[in-house]
């Protein structure tokens, strides 16, 4: 079960923040606690954070900031599945109490977006690899959310909102475009851009 959390040593050197986690280092209650709590604020982020900005695919921007902010401070191997996993326990005790609701498509996104983390950081080494990992990561995932949301309104069960012949030219740009943004604005918030590496000795 540890090597399911093994830190990601590219990941360390690459954080604004000083992270919890260590090499060589089991993960900690504390780590594991900060992870459920990055996927619960995602989830609160995008059931209870209504923008009412008409574009559509912006949501995966609310919860891509906590969750890429959980892989700075914690970044081990599957500490995207563990954010994802208290998304989705968060999004079904709100939809149960009754103050958020989430569609298809954002439930997608809950669902997907650490795991596509965990994958597209995969030997991902400085800054530059880090930043374009996770925007790769923001744009398959809204994709899938894009092709969730379609095929709810193909087979009719998404009835309360915009006819599909005027909502999917303007969603399979925003989708796309929304999903790129996620994942540039999480790296840009919590990552180094360029490589932070200690300085040889001086000659």
């Amino acid at each position: 079960m540890n090597d399911w959390f093994v830190a990601r040593d590219g990941l360390i050197g690459a954080a604004r923040f000083p992270p919890l986690a260590r090499t060589e280092q089991r993960i900690s209650v504390i780590e594991l606690l900060l992870l459920l709590m990055c996927g619960a604020t995602a989830a609160a982020a995008i059931g209870l954070v209504k923008l009412r900005l008409g574009i559509p695919g912006h949501s995966i921007v609310l919860a891509a900031l906590p969750m890429a902010l959980g892989m700075a401070l914690a970044p081990r191997r599957t500490a995207g599945c563990v954010m994802s996993a208290g998304a989705l326990g968060t999004a079904w005790l709100l939809t149960a109490a009754g103050p958020a609701s989430y569609g298809s498509g954002s439930f997608v996104s809950l669902s997907l977006l650490g795991p596509m983390m965990d994958l597209a950081l995969t030997g991902a080494r400085g800054g530059r690899r880090v930043y374009a990992a996770l925007v790769l990561s923001g744009l398959a995932t809204n994709l899938l959310a894009l092709a969730s949301r379609a095929g709810s309104k193909v087979l009719g069960l998404d009835l309360g909102s915009r006819p599909w012949d005027s909502w999917w030219l303007q969603a399979s740009m925003t989708y796309t475009l929304s999903g790129i943004v996620a994942g540039l604005l999480g790296a840009a918030c919590w990552f180094h851009f360029n490589d932070r590496r200690n300085p040889g000795p001086q000659a």
